[in-house]
């Protein structure tokens, strides 16, 4: 039989400091925060009993007023949170802040709507803003009627995995859907990132892939002539994929032998000037203009690394490339990150392997005239003396369209 609780003040010895104690009522356990008080003075500790009677009673007059359909809810829903451990008074806490939350919330696609338009008045590239578009406007269209404050950690991984993509690209849908989300924290739309703990696994720290000679020279010749220049700047001078595609003809200072990355185009936003090696001065003199953009098409670019023999193309490989052999020749990680906008460390983290001097000589000898032996060989196969070494060279002083149309006649 449950004993009766006597609300009283009791006068105990293992307290001297505060000898008077008072028993809380279960039922006011989580309104107090506590089951039990001690007091210094007894007046004080009887204050208290009976400022508690006087709670107790009152609760006990709101329960004998509420009706029999309030009870019958109560009842049920003590049913339910049981077998659960959890209390009426706790799931009515929690919800009453769900809907305060709730209530400050936003839609996802009026809050992606939002986002854009706050990165468009950073100044933030357009290619960057098209990343964003193109990433976030496909989770906007899977969770757009949803609150933002609603998305939970698990079901934002389910739908990256269920992506098809490979890990570097479901590692970039999840990074700008973080950015997105941890601006809504910030403006009170959710309490947290539901992307910052989501992680993919990726190669190992410092490990980076990288062409050889053969491969950077099979790409080059596979790809379309509007599309050299980008694949060359990048792969001998070591831009940022970003920052090649940025780059206007009027940046490329072929008389002083530099590519000027400005700052709006730089990752780092730090302007730098980026030395023209021999061969890429080769290869860029043949296609070079008075002005407009270098030019960049993810389609071409996607038919011609396919057509080189590459099923997916490696992250970075063109800048990570240039990196790894540089450093050989260079002998000076400071200088190489001078060069390529980053520092040291990342140069001895990433770029610093086995490599003899020879090896990176050969990569840094792709010439123009490699991007039209094919052509020539084919030519010589099938009898053909139209072609050859010196007609190469005399095309190589001609337009790129030349250069194509002789190629692709040969072929």
């Amino acid at each position: 039989m449950a004993k009766t609780f006597i609300l009283k003040v009791a006068k105990v010895t293992y307290s001297p400091n505060a000898p008077f104690m008072v028993r809380i009522p279960p039922g006011l356990w989580q309104i107090e925060g506590q089951k039990k008080k001690f007091f210094a003075k007894e007046s004080v500790a009887k204050a208290y009993k009976d400022r508690l009677a006087r709670l107790t009673v009152n609760y006990q007059l709101q329960a004998a007023a509420l009706s029999d359909a309030q009870r019958m809810e109560a009842f049920e829903c003590f049913a339910k949170l049981e077998p659960l451990g959890a209390s009426l008074r706790a799931a009515v806490d929690h919800y009453v802040a769900y809907l305060e939350k709730a209530g400050k919330s936003i839609d996802v696609r009026g809050f992606y709507a939002e986002f854009l338009a706050n990165k468009e008045q950073d100044g933030v590239s357009r290619r960057y803003v098209a990343d964003l578009r193109s990433k976030l406007g496909r989770f906007s269209g899977e969770f757009g009627t949803r609150l933002v404050c609603d998305i939970t950690s698990q079901e934002l991984d389910a739908w990256l995995r269920g992506l098809v993509v490979n890990v570097t690209s479901r590692d970039a849908y999840r990074r700008n859907i973080g950015v997105m989300f941890e601006m809504a924290r910030q403006r009170g739309y959710c309490t947290q990132n539901p992307a910052a703990d989501i992680r993919f696994k990726h190669r190992l720290k410092g490990e980076v892939t990288i062409l050889t000679a053969s491969q950077g020279r099979r790409l080059l010749q596979e790809c379309v002539s509007d599309l050299v220049p980008y694949i060359a700047i990048c792969a001998f001078a070591g831009l940022r994929p970003t920052e090649a595609a940025s780059l206007d003809w009027a940046d490329i200072h072929l008389d002083s032998g530099q590519i000027e990355v400005k700052a709006r185009h730089s990752k780092t936003r730090r302007h730098r000037l980026v030395p023209i090696q021999p061969n890429l001065k080769a290869w860029l003199e043949i296609y070079s203009k008075e002005s407009g953009t270098i030019g960049f098409s993810r389609r071409k670019f996607r038919d011609a690394y396919r057509n080189a023999g590459f099923a997916e193309w490696p992250l970075d490989v063109l800048r990570h490339s240039f990196g790894t052999y540089r450093l050989p020749i260079l002998k000076s990680a400071e200088s190489l990150a001078l060069e390529m906008g980053n520092s040291p460390d990342v140069i001895f983290r990433h770029y610093r392997r086995a490599m003899d001097e020879t090896t990176a000589a050969a990569y840094f000898n792709i010439q123009p005239r490699d991007r039209f032996r094919p052509a020539l060989r084919i030519a010589s196969n099938l009898g053909d003396d139209s072609l050859s070494e010196e007609f190469i060279d005399r095309q190589c002083r001609n337009t790129p369209a030349l250069l194509d149309t002789d190629r692709r006649k040969a072929a």
